[in-house]
């Protein structure tokens, strides 16, 4: 089961989810690790992150107050790529808190960093570049940024997004 329960769980607390002042601040999610998260080596599972960390990306979209335009528009989520660390393991029943922040956008590309921490210990850490897509195309980043508060200024690019985005640049040249 693909975190069904754990989506249902969010999509109902989404109503009450209030918009935080700053949409380019840390949206804090927090939850528990279940037995259907683990893998043979009783931690979590690598995959699993990831598809824990779609939901956060969910929940930062009711955070910034981005999903009602979002649904209202039938824009839908599209990852380009990903970039994880894994730190320290999680294991059964180990309560964390993932959080979820837009670090910069380019006129294609929304790109976002999660991290994953146990108590104040970062266990995971993730780069994401996503963007939105309609019947009509692919949704410029700009016209996603209207929907943010008004003169929420674009973040300057971290530099370990610059080494990312860099090496991702090198190994799409390679034939």
């Amino acid at each position: 089961m693909n975190l069904y329960f754990r989506l249902i769980w969010l999509m109902l607390r989404l109503p009450w989810i209030k918009v935080q002042s700053d949409p380019l601040a840390p949206a804090k999610l927090t939850m528990r690790v279940h037995l259907n998260d683990l893998d043979l080596n009783m931690h979590v599972n690598n995959g699993r992150y990831l598809t824990m960390m779609d939901l956060g990306r969910l929940h930062l979209m009711a955070k910034t107050g981005l999903l009602k335009p979002v649904l209202k528009r039938k824009w839908m989520p599209v990852l380009g790529s990903a970039k994880v660390h894994f730190i320290k393991p999680l294991n059964i029943f180990n309560k964390f808190t993932m959080t979820t922040q837009v670090i910069y956008w380019d006129e294609k590309w929304v790109y976002l960093e999660q991290k994953i921490y146990k108590k104040n210990i970062l266990c995971v850490t993730a780069l994401f570049k996503a963007l939105f897509t309609s019947k009509r195309g692919k949704i410029p980043a700009s016209e996603l940024m209207k929907y943010l508060p008004p003169h929420t200024p674009k973040p300057l690019m971290p530099d370990h997004l610059k080494a990312w985005i860099a090496a991702e640049k090198v190994r799409q040249d390679e034939p």
